[in-house]
């Protein structure tokens, strides 16, 4: 009998997970939710906090859900304004979803009195159980109802939150808990409430999956589909046993192709996929039963093998090979199934928290495979494989019913806009997805690759969904990249991709969106940072990886902007100049760029000026891109912490900063620079090449001629809280006192207190430059007349012995431009400066 209970769909909730409110735009309103029976769903929006809901609502909506299997049917419901209508900037919204068993006439509301998100048996057995699971009832002021608030007039009263990388069984309590944190004490404040949340990648790992997860997510996948799945064409030797968990590593490096090298226990069957989906948003799919009691079932060989020895015997029983693989696949496994367990302690907050924020994601590598297309060699070894489309297809068609429909849901709706979308919903639905028909609709309308051809272009036949999109409120526009599917690779078999770089990209992701001017800020959602310091990229980051053991196909992440820097020049100077020229004939720009992928969080600059910028309109160009960067949600580990104690640099007090001058250079042969040393040396010839040419400058040294047609400076940020605004709350660690005469335990102690000092404190690293715990990243912005503006990231992580997060690493970087036009400083604005949002 299987230690993992069967899953009993009677006795769960109508609801499996969500609500989660996704888009918001002035027009409307989408919550995505995943249920176990098919319904028809109605989505209401009221605008104000408290009080008795209006008879009429805002907004409305009415979608029946989509048939995803036999047990699970999902749905992204849209509210909509009446025609002429719009949603009220910086107001508070509560919003009811009622259900309906009648599935005829499917834009019909559902009647009022159908159940609702409180209804027993909905969310939770009772309706308080279901409002404990999605209000914040302790909270001054606070909804009676899930609830939002919409993005703000002014710039200076945005508060965005940011992440990226949660990953289950990694060490450390999940960051995403502490927006529920903060929501309990801001939900009733329209001026202090968190407006967006911003996930930019791996929301969740489908490489590297706890082998006790991956068991659950077989097993109840499985039964909420109503079907398995086979891929025929894997080597018959491994269609039996690899794909066990724990099992899949050599599957996935051999049959696959694939790179990961922590792939025991991948996901493969869009099952698999979805129930992971359910796991990290909500606990109810969890069993009672913790994931410890499976491993005697998963490795039975292992299990014969430790027996139960007399512990006198323990150390000579580790000197035999396969006792010690025996006792060392044990310990992994408990310490992930206690990482497991702390996942699911905060997994209520975390759902309560999504189903009281508007929430925008993106995906990065992990939500298919580490390494996703690394390289032309890797797209075309895998996608050349039958089986290999077939899990491209499962992760993305995943991915777009989880994550995309809330993006992009016009792209799902009535009417041609939403073709794409239902198409792939009907093919999800058949009987077996992996049959013909189907197989072909869900490749063709995730967009999986057959290759890439010799230009390096990812080949696909027309009709994908488009991934990319962009929203705009008054005070600010967010832009999210594809920076996966549109890669180019320019250079050889392995060399590292372009993230994107055909004029067309560049046109529907950077330049369709439309400038907002310098009074309103634009928000970059790139979830691999646009700027990398050179020592985190070239060592730190390589150190990382080989200290996770991520090596993957390269032992350097080559997925950064900077290993092309054709593209990279073409991007910076495509992004920062699509303005409109001022008074002066100056394009100016202010973006700010939100990414994660990296596993550590930070603040960079970039201070951008051309007079030709690089492939791109010509013409005087200044502008400002600053990088603020919130990785991991969960996964910290020992190289990440590494770099939360060094820093930048371990032997440097001085932040890394880094100044370049361009050329375009078309011959790409040797052209002589001559340049000025800082210190009053006389010029000194130097020869660049390529095309572009680029200088690094050092020491002050300045160019002479010819003059560069482009130039930047690349500034990092370490903590800065002169007012007290970030404190670092409770005190060091707890150290033990050692036993009286045993100088050892008192050194060690003494070494310990020392460590956690030095911790609390925050002495250059520690957190003040780099923050290598989980963590989650809020985003304000000071918005005073003219070139006074700022943006401050403040890391939110949580210190040793403390349960709570914390706000402990503020990070301040300037947005001037040497903008002259505009509104005058306020009083209003000034205060907001100095002392953050008021309540």
């Amino acid at each position: 009998m299987s230690a993992l209970p069967a899953l009993d769909v009677a006795a769960l909730p109508l609801v499996l997970a969500g609500p989660i409110v996704r888009r918001v735009d002035r027009n409307t309103v989408t919550v995505w939710l995943a249920l176990k029976a098919p319904r028809k769903v109605t989505l209401d929006v009221h605008e104000g906090a408290l009080g008795a809901l209006p008879a009429t609502p805002h907004l409305t909506g009415t979608r029946v859900t989509a048939r995803i299997g036999q047990h699970l049917h999902l749905v992204a419901v849209t509210a909509t304004v009446p025609s002429g209508g719009t949603l009220r900037p910086g107001m508070i919204h509560r919003y009811t979803v009622r259900f309906g068993e009648d599935l005829s006439s499917p834009t019909t509301p559902v009647d009022a009195g159908a159940p609702d998100l409180f209804s027993p048996g909905v969310i939770a057995a009772d309706e308080a159980a279901a409002r404990k699971a999605l209000l914040y009832q302790g909270t001054s002021g606070a909804p009676t109802h899930p609830s939002f608030i919409t993005p703000p007039y002014h710039p200076g009263e945005l508060r965005l939150f940011h992440a990226s990388c949660r990953k289950p069984h990694a060490g450390g309590t999940d960051a995403l808990s502490i927006l529920d944190e903060v929501l309990q004490a801001d939900a009733g404040s329209t001026r202090r409430r968190p407006q967006q949340l911003i996930l930019t990648g791996d929301q969740i790992y489908a490489d590297d999956v706890a082998d006790g997860l991956l068991h659950i997510c077989t097993v109840y996948g499985r039964t909420l589909l109503g079907r398995d799945e086979t891929f025929p064409t894997v080597h018959p030797a491994h269609q039996k046993w690899s794909f066990r968990p724990g099992w899949r590593q050599s599957m996935i490096l051999d049959d696959f192709k694939m790179t990961s090298t922590h792939a025991r226990s991948h996901l493969l069957r869009f099952s698999e996929f979805l129930a992971m989906y359910l796991m990290v948003w909500s606990p109810t799919l969890w069993p009672a039963v913790p994931p410890i009691r499976f491993f005697a079932e998963l490795f039975p060989k292992e299990t014969a093998e430790l027996g139960n020895p007399d512990h006198t015997e323990y150390f000579g029983l580790l000197d035999k090979p396969e006792y010690k693989k025996a006792h060392e696949r044990l310990m992994e496994y408990v310490a992930e199934s206690d990482h497991l367990d702390g996942f699911r302690g905060t997994l209520g907050m975390v759902r309560r928290a999504l189903a009281n924020t508007a929430t925008y994601m993106m995906f990065d590598d992990h939500e298919v495979t580490d390494d996703w297309y690394i390289s032309r060699k890797w797209v075309h070894e895998v996608c050349e494989l039958p089986h290999g489309r077939q899990f491209l297809g499962n992760a993305m068609a995943s991915y777009a019913v989880c994550q995309g429909w809330g993006n992009t849901p016009e792209q799902f709706a009535d009417g041609p806009r939403g073709e794409a979308g239902r198409d792939l919903l009907t093919a999800l639905a058949a009987p077996d997805h992996t049959a013909a028909g189907p197989a072909a609709v869900i490749a063709r309308r995730t967009g999986t690759p057959t290759g890439a051809d010799s230009a390096g272009r990812i080949v696909r036949r027309d009709g994908s969904l488009v991934w990319h999109y962009a929203i705009t409120w008054p005070a600010h526009q967010l832009v999210a990249l594809d920076t996966r599917t549109q890669r180019v690779f320019r250079g050889g078999f392995t060399d590292p991709p372009s993230l994107f770089y055909s004029d067309a990209t560049f046109a529907s992701m950077v330049e369709a969106p439309e400038d907002q001017g310098l009074e309103k800020v634009t928000v970059l959602l790139s979830p691999c940072p646009v700027l990398g310091d050179p020592l985190i990229e070239e060592f730190a980051q390589p150190a990382v990886r080989r200290l996770q053991g991520y090596p993957g196909q390269l032992d350097q992440d080559y997925e950064a902007w900077g290993h092309d820097p054709r593209a990279f020049e073409k991007f910076i100077a495509r992004l920062l100049g699509h303005a409109a020229p001022g008074a002066d004939g100056v394009r100016r720009r202010r973006v700010v760029s939100l990414g994660g992928d990296v596993h550590y969080g930070f603040a960079a600059r970039m201070a951008y000026r051309a007079s030709a910028p690089f492939s791109s309109t010509p013409g005087h160009v200044r502008a400002v891109l600053a990088q603020l960067t919130s990785s991991s949600l969960k996964n910290e580990a020992t190289g990440t912490m590494l770099l939360h104690h060094a820093g930048f640099n371990l032997k440097r007090v001085d932040l890394p900063h880094t100044h370049r001058a361009g050329w375009a250079n078309p011959s790409g042969g040797f052209m002589e620079v001559r340049t000025r040393g800082g210190l009053g040396l006389p010029l000194a010839p130097v020869y660049v090449e390529k095309s572009p040419a680029l200088l690094e400058l050092h020491d002050g040294a300045t160019v002479h001629s010819p003059a560069p047609e482009w130039e930047y400076e690349l500034s990092y940020y370490r903590h800065d809280d002169p007012d007290g605004t970030a404190p670092r709350p409770g005190g060091p660690a707890p150290v033990s006192f050692p036993a009286t005469g045993n100088r050892r335990a008192a050194l060690a102690q003494y070494v310990q207190a020392a460590d956690n000092h030095l911790d609390y404190m925050a002495v250059t690293g520690s957190g003040r430059e780099i923050v290598g715990r989980n963590n989650i990243g809020e985003v304000q912005f000071a918005w005073n007349g003219q070139d006074a503006k700022s943006v401050t990231q403040t890391l939110w992580w949580h210190l040793p012995g403390n349960v709570g997060g914390a706000p402990l690493t503020r990070l301040v970087v300037p947005l001037d431009v040497g903008q002259t036009t505009g509104p005058a400083a306020t009083a209003r604005d000034a205060a907001i400066d100095s002392e953050g949002l008021p309540s």
